[in-house]
């Protein structure tokens, strides 16, 4: 099996961006290089890693432990796979009908509609 080619400082760094989902404008402004110079890194990465795109050359650099044992910034704190913990909780503001007529943790209970005469006969299959 052929080795694959070692990246760069500067290729690990634009793979880094790429991995947060920079697009190639966003990493030359954050890095303080042209966006030519960010695309031809791009291209090297690619080529290195033999990767078919940008979120394949991501995958393989995780496969492969690439971003292991890199130094991590405050930026980098939270993994770019990992989504940002939803806020589920729900204010009903004062007054509100809702706020009054569903007791707090206690499930609705089931109601029957006019149509329903009874059980329901089982189909057997």
């Amino acid at each position: 099996m052929r080795k694959r080619m070692t990246l760069s400082p500067t290729e690990l760094e634009v793979l880094q961006h790429i991995a947060r989902g920079l697009e190639n404008r966003e990493i030359a402004t954050k890095t303080f290089r042209s966006i030519e110079t960010i695309r031809t890194h791009v291209k090297n990465i690619l080529y290195k890693l033999k990767a078919a795109n940008r979120a394949h050359a991501v995958a393989i650099a995780y496969h492969v432990g690439i971003f292991q044992g890199l130094p991590r910034t405050e930026e980098q704190a939270t993994s770019p796979l990992t989504p940002p913990e939803p806020n589920l909780t729900v204010q009903i503001p004062p007054g509100h009908p809702a706020a009054e007529t569903i007791p707090p943790n206690d499930p609705p209970a089931r109601q029957r509609t006019a149509t329903s005469d009874g059980p329901r006969p089982r189909i057997q299959r």
